[in-house]
């Protein structure tokens, strides 16, 4: 069964009841993004809530000239959603999109408020996941700001390697605010250092 993944996940936060487990399992469905697809677009209300079972996914802010600047990564194992997009139904203000080819388990906003109706401590244990998502994103992306370029790509290989070695050289370059040509010469020197 898929869900079981999932409900792993949740588990690992709180003891979940069988009447739990049947309604997450019941409310999330597998979905399949290609590599650059949106799952979710700023200017435009969040309407699902994921979790990364394949993958990575990237959150990006609208750049100068259409460009998108990638702000985060997000690995399996994951929930995302702009919660407060979501919950409040306001507009987003990122882009969610697939940094590679990627099944995600997702429920839609009105699957998710039933959830929470007839579970409302799912709610709380969402938010709380979330809460601990948001603090290891900031910390993570804090620690590639305090860097030079050669020691950002070092650090990116020992916390991140899969996304090092999985996603777009652009889009890796744009995360630690380089450019694609100088993070082409960082590879470079590095693994011919090994």
């Amino acid at each position: 069964m898929r869900e079981q993944k999932l409900v792993r996940y949740f588990g690992k936060y709180k003891a979940l009841s069988v009447d739990d487990i049947k309604l997450i399992s019941t409310g999330f469905k597998l979905k399949k993004y290609k590599s650059g697809a949106y799952l979710s677009r700023a200017g435009e209300l969040a309407t699902d809530l994921f979790f990364i079972e394949e993958g990575i996914l990237k959150i990006t802010v609208p750049g100068f000239e259409d460009e998108e600047l990638v702000y985060c990564f997000l690995e399996e194992n994951q929930l995302m959603a702009f919660l407060y997009s979501l919950y409040d139904q306001v507009p987003a203000l990122q882009n969610l999109r697939a940094a590679t080819d990627c099944q995600v388990m997702e429920i839609s906003r009105s699957k998710l408020m039933d959830l929470f109706e007839k579970a409302p401590d799912l709610r709380m244990l969402i938010d709380h996941i979330a809460h601990l998502s948001m603090v290891d994103m900031i910390h993570t992306k804090n620690a590639y700001l305090a860097l030079d370029s050669r020691k950002g790509y070092e650090l990116l290989l020992e916390r991140q390697p899969e996304i090092a070695r999985r996603v777009a050289l652009r889009d890796i370059a744009s995360y630690l605010n380089i450019t694609p040509q100088s993070l082409s010469r960082i590879r470079g020197v590095i693994s011919g250092q090994k």
